[in-house]
């Protein structure tokens, strides 16, 4: 099944800009990734668990 990626939010700090994205795939649950620095995250379970992340990596607060 392919994965549809949509991004919901940028965090931007001093480290950089951290893109969070949406991952949808039929009949699973959603998931979060963040795109930072031309990598992408490991998977995160909870919108709430990848912004804390992705504001971690930008160096900012969230």
């Amino acid at each position: 099944m392919t994965v549809e990626a949509t991004k919901v939010e940028v965090i931007s700090g001093p480290n950089g800009d951290a893109e969070l994205y949406e991952l949808y795939e039929s009949n699973q649950p959603l998931q979060y990734n963040i795109y930072f620095k031309g990598e992408t995250s490991e998977v995160f379970m909870t919108l709430g668990e990848a912004y804390l992340e992705a504001g971690i990596r930008a160096g900012v607060k969230t």
